[in-house]
């Protein structure tokens, strides 16, 4: 199911603020960019009326990383993404997934919080530490680096031999 992008026609009007970048000059590795795809469906679950765009995170990351895998790993996404909110005092800034335009937008929450995940899977725990630290606002973050160590531990785990590398996709 395909979530459109506004009621009406309106062209967004969106530009990059100083301290984001676009997703293509991002250096994003598929797996990256994939997790940030299906944060962001999930993210838009949280904003008004969006209640129903979780579904198609968890659809999205089947069709990434398989059945088995992509199920496990957008649950674990989805405890990562609530340990950090309950952290943070902010709202978390994320990009639409269904703007064509805000796609192609990386914010700094986003490029921390991915970041984070990629120093968790490389076992580069102190990286992801730091990211979330100022992710969270300088609150506490342990919940959030078990979340990401669980995370980390399904992408470890996961069946080579299932879809897990797909081209980049069409939005961006």
């Amino acid at each position: 199911m395909r979530h459109s992008r506004k009621l009406d026609d309106t062209p967004c009007m969106r530009q990059l603020s100083d301290k984001e970048s676009l997703v293509i000059h991002a250096d994003l590795e598929p797996d990256d960019l994939n997790c940030l795809i299906v944060i962001r469906k999930f993210c838009q679950s949280f904003a008004p009326n969006g209640s129903g765009a979780w579904i198609d995170g968890f659809v999205t990351a089947e069709d990434t990383w398989g059945e088995k895998d992509g199920v496990r790993i957008a649950h674990r996404l989805m405890h990562v993404l609530q340990a950090m909110r309950s952290s943070r005092s902010s709202v978390f800034s994320f990009s639409s997934p269904t703007c064509p335009v805000c796609s192609q937008i990386l914010t700094e929450h986003e490029r921390r919080l991915i970041t984070a995940i990629r120093s968790a899977r490389q076992g580069r725990p102190e990286r992801a530490g730091l990211q979330l630290l100022m992710l969270c606002e300088g609150n506490p973050t342990e919940d959030v680096m078990e979340q990401l160590k669980r995370l980390a531990t399904v992408f470890s785990e996961r069946d080579d031999s299932a879809p897990s590398e797909r081209a980049r996709p069409v939005a961006f």
